[in-house]
């Protein structure tokens, strides 16, 4: 097949209170949307990025290995870093370079879900 297949791959991220998860990824600029306007699936969508959120009561985030890497536009790391803690939200390792060439800050939702957001490193930050 010479044809690309796979539009968009979209990341379902486990939580255990649906209404808490919304609230803390609004706080990270994402917009929400219910599914059926019901508790159990939400649509959350920031700069036409797609990420889903479902209900899994069951969920330990102890135990919660999901990784998550949103790929930033250069020169907006820092700048989305100093929201997320103006916001109050924990970051659980600074913005730091990176031997693969990125520069990276992560967070932890309330769920346990780790969020990792990246840009590339210029050439001359290398």
């Amino acid at each position: 097949m010479s044809r690309e297949i796979i539009a968009v791959v979209v990341p379902i991220l486990p939580v255990r209170d649906l209404t808490r998860a919304i609230e803390f990824y609004e706080q990270l600029g994402f917009t929400a949307k219910r599914y059926r306007d019901a508790d159990f699936y939400a649509f959350l969508q920031r700069d036409g990025r797609d990420l889903h959120l479902s209900k899994t009561p069951e969920l330990d985030p102890e135990k919660n290995f999901v990784r998550v890497y949103f790929y930033l536009r250069e020169g907006t790391a820092a700048a989305l870093e100093a929201q997320c803690r103006a916001a109050g939200i924990a970051i659980i390792e600074p913005l730091t370079p990176r031997e693969w060439k990125m520069k990276e800050f992560v967070l932890r939702d309330p769920d346990g879900n780790r969020l990792i957001f990246g840009e590339s490193l210029t050439e001359e930050a290398q």
